[in-house]
């Protein structure tokens, strides 16, 4: 994508000017200024812009933030210049998705380092787009010749859905010429891979209602079948308008809907209506998928109609039931769970596994980001190839530079030999940074340059080292305020930042818990040779009410603890030492995670009797090398017995 045309929107002048100066320079073309919203959207109207230089405070009752919702659907990259904000505002204008911040006062590099950043951020959004759009074409065309049921196709087309528009609930709804209804479906997401298929009869089994009463809620109204998103306030007024919606929403809980309605060759129309937990999770992006493939599943869908109808003849039952059955993915073996919030993280990752994009895995310590690290690179096509993790927060501080990018013999006083650092290791594979926050700041320069010209220079080298790898990174530091702290790059947070996963805390996904303490208790009862045939229900419900500031890796360690203190193979809960009185308020914030962790390694130190190294020691059970956990407790302030 190349950047030509610029609009500001900016109300005060002299900043306005000195931007404009600043791109005329550089050779961009400003296409206006505008000091209010509705002067940008007089522009918009009349001129073609590549990028928008968006000021959050303007001038009238629109702010920045209105606009950024406009420049969105329009498909417009912007970037944020503002002063600092309070932390509400500046979270209102993330949600926007903005290619970049600049914070007021700015250099002029500033400025056109960050739309460098948009240009390489657009580029990798776009190819994105056109990989999945793609896709999901050849897969409709390739399932649409298998031989399989009508059922099982839906279901096929409706799971390879899921990573693109996410979804735990899709109603399909079959409307003849005379715009009556002839075929109902209803498809929930059970696990990642794991869809059930029902019918209508089904449906009032398990909402109790009658044939009359679900007929009185089901008319066929425009809301039902017209093209649209609906999230917040248009999905409360929607549910009113279309009674049905309303009972779909409140039997599976569901937050959000998005309706598309194909008009078939044969004069038919298939309207799928796709509905989340997830809050405000449909955008305009949905939907253009789901119109680009209007032509492929208008002409596959008149097939799979016919053999349902077929099929209903057949019966003469309406609708017949199918089910997927869960698929154990190889790529997600460690990745235990099944939580709306767990299953969004994993269809992210399913997309951009595949791919050489860049992640950025961000989350509170003990939420498995090394485990999506590892995922990802088993889906890609580097995954016969190793992947190489590196802490760097372990790091020493003499020998980082040396142990990632590796020195010649002789470069300094101790290099008795040549070195191979870690993203030479790495080559044709994957190197994972862990801790990514905690890099040296005068390293990230070298680390953006491996991003940018992937190649890398040794201590003592005389020429630049060529290396094809992937670069995923994690941290559990909010690196947008680390760069106002001058303690990160902003040009290296927006090349890293292409492909962001959050993973959701513990606490988030605590429906996960059971299925976590069973995998934990096979997984070391096993391992210390003790046999634990069940787990008491009282049990898990101690662990259900404690909120888990350690997130997994406290509940596995605290699950391995019960197992070692077990009798005759029964799990105590009075042996708990967790008491959900003393879990810090996650609202209210009462602990910092560096509170946290400090408290967690206390505690596994004590459980191992300040054994740090070998079987049974801490760094064993903490699942992190000794050096490492040496380096935390230093870096903690810890005090050994």
């Amino acid at each position: 994508m190349m950047i030509k045309r610029i609009l500001i929107v900016e109300d005060e002048f002299i900043v306005a000017h000195d931007l404009q100066m600043i791109l005329q320079r550089a050779g961009y073309q400003v296409a206006g200024i505008a000091n209010s919203v509705k002067n940008a959207h007089i522009i918009l109207e009349t001129q073609a812009v590549d990028l928008v230089l968006l000021d959050i405070y303007l001038k009238g009752k629109l702010t920045g933030i209105d606009l950024a919702h406009d420049l969105m659907k329009r498909e417009i990259p912007f970037i944020y210049i503002s002063a600092n904000s309070n932390e509400k505002v500046m979270e209102a204008a993330k949600s926007t998705c903005p290619y970049g911040f600049i914070v007021k006062p700015y250099r002029d590099r500033d400025v056109l380092l960050s739309i460098d950043i948009a240009r390489y951020r657009k580029e990798n959004s776009n190819n994105m787009k056109l990989s999945s759009e793609l896709f999901m074409q050849d897969f409709i065309i390739d399932i649409s010749l298998k031989s399989l049921t009508w059922q099982k196709k839906i279901l096929a087309i409706a799971s390879a859905f899921q990573p693109y528009i996410p979804f735990d609930f899709i109603a399909l709804s079959g409307i003849a010429k005379d715009g009556k209804r002839y075929s109902e479906i209803g498809i929930t997401r059970k696990h990642f891979d794991q869809y059930d298929m029902f019918n209508v009869d089904e449906f009032l089994t398990y909402t109790g209602l009658s044939k009359n009463e679900y007929n009185e809620l089901n008319k066929l109204v425009h809301e039902t079948t017209a093209d649209s998103i609906y999230i917040g306030g248009d999905f409360e007024a929607v549910k009113k308008a279309a009674p049905m919606k309303n009972l779909i929403a409140v039997t599976y809980s569901l937050n959000a809907n998005m309706v598309k309605t194909y008009h078939l060759e044969n004069g038919d129309q298939i309207s799928f209506s796709f509905y989340s937990r997830t809050e405000n999770i449909y955008q305009p992006a949905h939907m253009e998928l789901l119109n680009f493939l209007s032509g492929t599943l208008e002409k596959k869908l008149v097939h799979m109609i016919e053999m349902e109808k077929a099929d209903a003849k057949a019966t003469e039952k309406g609708l017949a039931t199918g089910g997927s059955k869960p698929t154990t993915i190889k790529a997600f073996e460690n990745i235990i769970g099944k939580s709306t919030a767990l299953l969004s993280v994993l269809d992210k990752i399913k997309i951009v596994g595949p791919t050489d994009t860049s992640v950025l895995i961000t989350g509170a310590s003990g939420t498995g980001k090394e485990e999506i690290a590892k995922s990802l690179h088993r889906l890609s096509h580097r995954n016969n190839k190793p992947i190489v993790a590196v802490n760097c927060a372990a790091l020493p501080p003499d020998l980082v530079e040396s142990i990632l990018f590796g020195h010649e013999k002789g470069s300094f006083t101790g290099a008795i030999n040549t070195r191979i650092g870690k993203f030479e290791e790495a080559d044709g594979g994957t190197i994972f940074l862990d801790e990514i926050g905690e890099m040296p700041f005068d390293l990230q320069s070298k680390l953006l340059r491996v991003l940018q010209e992937k190649e890398i220079e040794r201590i003592g080298g005389r020429r630049p080292i060529s290396v094809d790898l992937r670069i995923i990174a994690a941290t559990n530091l909010n690196l947008e305020k680390e760069i106002t702290r001058g303690r990160f790059r902003l040009d290296l947070f927006y090349r890293l930042n292409v492909f962001p996963v959050h993973m959701p805390t513990l606490q988030q996904r605590k429906t996960d818990i059971p299925l976590l303490i069973d995998y934990f208790v096979q997984k070391h009862a096993n391992a210390v040779g003790k046999n634990i045939p069940e787990i008491p229900q009282d049990y898990i419900d101690r662990l259900m009410h404690y909120d888990w500031p350690g997130n997994i890796r406290e509940l596995e360690h605290v699950v391995l603890r019960s197992i070692l203190l077990s009798s005759k193979g029964k799990l105590d809960a009075s042996q708990l030492e967790i008491d959900p009185s003393d879990a810090p308020s996650t609202q209210n914030g009462i602990k910092t995670i560096i509170d946290n962790e400090k408290e967690h390694i206390m505690k596994v130190l004590d459980l191992c009797k300040g054994k740090i190294a070998g079987s049974g020691g801490a760094a064993e059970l903490l699942g992190i090398p000794a050096t490492t956990l040496n380096s935390k407790i230093k870096k903690l302030n810890i005090k050994r017995l």
